[in-house]
């Protein structure tokens, strides 16, 4: 009875490892990189602040852009605070604010694609061109725009960002919305009703 039990164990402790590293052999080298680059950045985001026994506050040490040292890691700025103190700090802001930028964008150029693919030649017309003209505004210049009429602030950044990268998403799910509009299961399915 026990080899049985020994080798259940072993099955279900092996499965999840054979599942985790054949989904990691599909990003390739490349992919790998970034997954890790990815998951520093979040792990800094996350823990970073908390294990840094550096101050944000205050007008830092005499060092003024000391190099990286012992103490200073990335050194230190022009008024001498720790650079990788503030880093750290400002991970949590960024990958924030690239989030929820990212999740408005893709979520808004989702639900775009699909009510264009889905609905009439004009409806689809209007928004592919209304969105192709929001591309063609170089990307820099559009958020100097909307900080000089809107002011600057966190929430400006996320709408601007979103505003910026929703036509890709838009693009993107488009072409695989209407592609799959086009095949034989959806064509039999309107038919009918």
């Amino acid at each position: 009875m026990e080899p049985v039990v020994q080798t259940l164990t072993a099955r279900s402790v092996a499965a999840p490892r054979g599942v985790c590293r054949r989904w990691l052999s599909g990003f390739g080298l490349s992919g790998l990189l970034g997954l890790a680059v990815l998951t520093l950045w979040i792990l800094a985001a996350l823990f970073g602040p908390a294990m840094l026994s550096g101050t944000m506050g205050g007008s830092g040490s005499n060092a003024v852009f000391a190099p990286i040292s012992a103490m200073h890691w990335l050194g230190t700025d022009y008024l001498g605070r720790d650079m990788l103190v503030r880093v750290i700090h400002g991970a949590r802001y960024t990958v924030g604010v690239a989030l929820v930028a990212t999740l408005i964008a893709s979520g808004t150029g989702t639900l775009l694609a699909l009510l264009a693919a889905s609905g009439s030649q004009a409806l689809d017309a209007t928004l592919s061109r209304g969105l192709d003209t929001l591309t063609a505004i170089p990307s820099k210049m559009f958020a100097l725009i909307m900080v000089a009429g809107f002011g600057s602030s966190v929430a400006m950044l996320v709408a601007t960002a979103a505003i910026i990268y929703a036509p890709g998403a838009f693009r993107m799910a488009r072409s695989l919305a209407v592609n799959i509009n086009a095949l034989d299961y959806v064509v039999v399915a309107r038919t009918r009703g």
